[in-house]
């Protein structure tokens, strides 16, 4: 069997960092990887600005718990899935995808993991690995 492997932000759901931007008016979240191509510099950023807001992972949740795939997403999660084993390669993390994957009827995704404390608030982020989406290529491949 074949693998298909996918990024899943901006291809097969919206921006979730875009779309709380919009929900909270903090246009610095509008940022992304094309924006600020240093993932833990991005990361930082967006950790500085949630501390700033007093925003937290409940706050994120409540924002992507609205959101719904991108048209025809799931159509074509199905066809893929139906031909190879999909795999989707994410910057994202487990901590907000669970909605939008259920909604897309859970193809395997490999993700980081975010740090929050008791009272919801991001701290930290652990990456999944280095280089994530080509290290996975490398193995698939290999």
């Amino acid at each position: 069997m074949e693998l298909a492997c996918l990024d899943l932000e901006g291809v097969l759901i919206p921006e979730i960092w875009i779309g709380f931007a919009e929900k909270t008016g903090i246009d610095e979240l509008r940022a992304t990887t094309r924006d600020i191509p240093d993932y833990d510099e991005l990361m930082r950023q967006r950790l500085q600005l949630l501390e700033e807001h007093q925003l937290g992972l409940p706050d994120i949740q409540e924002v992507i718990a609205t959101m719904a795939p991108l048209e025809g997403a799931l159509e074509f999660t199905n066809w893929l899935k139906e031909r190879f084993q999909l795999i989707i390669l994410s910057d994202t993390f487990y901590e907000f995808s669970h909605p939008l994957m259920r909604q897309l009827n859970f193809p395997t995704l490999f993700c980081h993991r975010l740090v929050a404390d008791d009272s919801g608030a991001i701290v930290d982020y652990k990456l999944r690995q280095k280089d994530p989406k080509r290290q996975c290529v490398i193995a698939f491949q290999g």
